[in-house]
């Protein structure tokens, strides 16, 4: 069990093994007891922010500490982690502009506002579900130019928050289709060192066995096997996986 203090915005998953805890470099791991905090809890703090596009007011709930036990092999922790997937990305309720903390933590031009009003036209009578919110952020990060790796992060944010629900089975599978998509993309575009890329390709196989890909599940997989600067932990989970594959099982609950 670890107790995991959070600084700043975290990726959604960790280029290390699936049983660790860490989110993303500006991190702290403690096992300590901080007595302000309960450690096996999560507990977060109100910011508030204003809309860049409408300067409506939006609240994030921003973690401060959760405590895991371990992860999927999806890379998305468990334990006690209260709301934090769900608060990582939120939306104006007034244009429906979505994002992280950050993306509010900013101004834009006339021009920037006009751009981002016409990429939420089509979303402007939906509801701002989880996987909505996470839906247009992907897209008004995608035409304002942002790294491959960033869009494929939050599409696989998008089916974590879907991973329980039964009702949505298919946006989820179409979100790990997205992220499996932009993942690769980041890869052809040199976006992760050496040692990162064997771990982007288990992942991406990881999403196709869950989407009943089994085929390309089964190259991914091969493909991080057979790269040279790939870490000792993946073996393991590897041939756990392919097992999987070789009962065509889809189970996403895992």
């Amino acid at each position: 069990m670890d107790s995991i203090i959070l600084a700043n915005q975290p990726k959604i998953f960790s280029i290390l093994p699936y049983n660790h805890e860490p989110m993303r470099k500006s991190f702290l791991i403690t096992l300590g007891v901080i007595s302000t905090l309960s450690l096996h809890a999560h507990t977060c703090y109100p910011d508030t922010v204003y809309c860049p596009v409408d300067s409506h007011k939006v609240v994030f709930c921003v973690t401060m500490s959760m405590t895991t036990f371990g992860s999927y092999y999806d890379f998305q922790k468990k334990g006690a982690l209260g709301n934090h997937y769900e608060e990582l990305i939120n939306g104006c309720p007034n244009c429906h502009y979505c994002g992280y903390l950050r993306d509010f933590k900013t101004s834009f031009s006339r021009e920037r506002k006009d751009s981002v009003l016409s990429i939420l036209e089509k979303y402007k009578n939906l509801e701002l579900t989880d996987a909505i919110e996470c839906e247009i952020t992907a897209a008004v990060r995608l035409a304002s130019g942002g790294k491959y790796d960033e869009i494929a992060d939050i599409y696989l944010l998008g089916s974590y928050l879907l991973r329980k629900d039964k009702n949505n089975i298919g946006k989820r599978k179409q979100m790990q289709l997205l992220s499996c998509e932009y993942f690769q993309k980041a890869i052809d575009d040199n976006e992760y060192k050496n040692e990162e890329v064997a771990t982007i390709n288990y992942l991406i196989g990881d999403l196709y066995r869950r989407v009943g890909d089994f085929e390309k599940a089964t190259l991914y997989f091969d493909k991080s096997l057979s790269d040279k600067n790939k870490k000792d932990w993946l073996e393991k989970i590897i041939k756990e996986q392919k097992e999987l594959v070789s009962k065509r099982d889809d189970n996403n609950d895992i």
